[in-house]
């Protein structure tokens, strides 16, 4: 390979990873989701004395939406609250606490699949194949090896998301610890708890709380986050394992999926217009254009969909500024003329407003390496 292949070659693949953070972006927007994870967050915040609305800022939903079985949310929305409650709590024990409130019932469909399942390792696959019903922010998978069955959770220089700063980061795999053995006790009995739980962190002041919570051995400082069961367990049947309603249960978890993959379609399709050329952002009426439609017709799709055309466009330049402040030695005013902007003074005025940080603050938080 010649010397211009490779850099051509370097630069396709971190412009596709660009790109693909752009698109975690846009899914962390998307209302398909029941109030439930929102819920457990204010209620733990309310006992702790925090005031709803400070927790909702900027989610544009309040108690009244919550209380409705039928409101639909988005992962960002949920992460806006958390960052909130974070912020306002000032303990870093909320993830745990949070994650032991979200039973098998919180998931719905989802959670009823996995207590039909015929043996644990069903259930295992089943959390896997339809995570995407559970308003899931981090990946999730399990294997098997050394004699243990394992949940392997992404590290923090992993996640795509952008702003994923180190507090929300430990809030969300805290999160997702509490919540995996809370209902893995639902699913087969109060007896099926870990035997062992790794985290990349250095041991927090609420250890105890999180061991107390896990019901297991925790190791600090490791190269993985994992959470590990024997795996002899695997070919255990839960409590109400039932292979008629399992399958059953499963073909209806297949359609959501693809109803979801329906519902996306607009939205989807505008992001890829976004993105289809870097540095250059068509205005909404070209993209009607190409997609044949009005611009009127266009914003009424996005509008059902819980989205607009500024909203992608602001999460597409949004995740774009991260990746190149966290993955490029660009210079600001170089960023800002590849993200539309006239000027660095523009870009570091929205870059302010989007993130509630100065793009410095981001590049010394996460340095180009």
């Amino acid at each position: 390979m010649q010397q211009g292949d490779l850099t051509d070659a370097t630069a396709t693949r971190r412009h596709g990873n660009r790109l693909a953070h752009a698109s975690a972006a846009i899914d962390l927007q998307e209302r398909r989701f029941t109030p439930a994870k929102l819920a457990a967050l204010l209620a733990v915040t309310s006992e702790a004395g925090m005031e709803p609305g400070a927790v909702l800022a900027g989610t544009n939903l309040d108690l009244a939406a919550l209380a409705d079985p039928f409101t639909l949310t988005s992962p960002h929305q949920f992460l806006t609250a958390a960052r909130n409650a974070i912020r306002l709590r000032g303990k870093p024990d909320l993830g745990v606490k949070v994650g032991s409130r979200l039973h098998v019932s919180s998931y719905g469909m989802y959670g009823y699949a996995l207590l039909c399942s015929e043996g644990l390792a069903r259930a295992f696959d089943a959390a896997v194949k339809y995570h995407q019903l559970a308003n899931g922010m981090l990946d999730i998978r399990w294997v098997e090896q050394e004699g243990m069955a394992s949940w392997v959770f992404p590290n923090h220089d992993t996640i795509l998301q952008p702003g994923m700063d180190e507090p929300l980061y430990h809030f969300l795999i805290e999160m997702q610890f509490a919540v995996h053995v809370t209902m893995i006790k639902d699913v087969m009995g109060p007896w099926c708890v870990p035997a062992r739980a790794m985290f990349t962190q250095a041991e927090p002041a609420h250890a105890a709380a999180l061991a107390e919570v896990l019901e297991c051995p925790l190791a600090f400082e490791q190269p993985q986050t994992m959470l590990s069961y024997p795996a002899a367990w695997l070919s255990r049947a839960p409590q109400l394992a039932n292979p008629i309603t399992a399958a059953q249960m499963s073909a209806h978890c297949a359609r959501l999926l693809e109803a979801f993959r329906w519902q996306e379609g607009i939205t989807r399709r505008v992001f890829q217009e976004l993105t289809r050329t870097p540095g250059r952002f068509p205005e909404i009426e070209q993209i009607a254009e190409s997609l044949g439609m009005t611009s009127r017709t266009l914003r009424r799709k996005l509008e059902a969909e819980g989205t607009s055309y500024s909203e992608l466009l602001t999460s597409v330049r949004k995740a774009l500024a991260v990746d190149y402040l966290t993955t490029t030695s660009l210079s600001t005013e170089d960023i800002g003329l590849a993200l539309g902007f006239s000027d660095a003074v523009g870009f570091r005025h929205a870059f302010k407003r989007w993130t509630g940080r100065t793009p410095n603050e981001v590049r010394r938080e996460r340095p180009f390496r």
